[in-house]
């Protein structure tokens, strides 16, 4: 993906294991084809999650996302990925089952 900070985002987060530097969490974001919203995403290593990684990941597209002028951003994941379910909740996001697939749900936040 290009990023270019405003159609296409993305944040990484490094740590030093071992000495090396390794990618633990990205969250990135692209526009839709609606001018108004982008659709996004949060992976976290699993030995990274429970620490707050995820949410300041998120926080932090959100943020971007809000200073572009997008009113809306969502994520379709699985239903089963109770990690992005809680952090959506976290977060203030509807979800509703994708009325295309019922193994995936959309979730949605206005960032109006």
């Amino acid at each position: 993906m290009t990023i270019d900070m405003r159609q296409h985002v993305a944040y990484v987060a490094l740590a030093h294991v071992n000495g090396e530097l390794l990618e633990v969490g990205i969250s990135r974001y692209a526009a839709s084809p609606e001018a108004d919203e982008c659709e996004c995403a949060v992976t976290v290593d699993d030995q990274w999650k429970h620490r707050g990684l995820g949410s300041l990941l998120l926080g932090h597209l959100i943020d971007k996302a809000r200073a572009n002028g997008y009113t809306s951003l969502f994520s379709i994941d699985s239903a089963a990925n109770t990690a992005m379910r809680d952090l959506a909740r976290e977060f203030g996001f509807s979800t509703v089952r994708d009325p295309s697939d019922a193994c995936q749900v959309i979730h949605r936040l206005s960032l109006l």
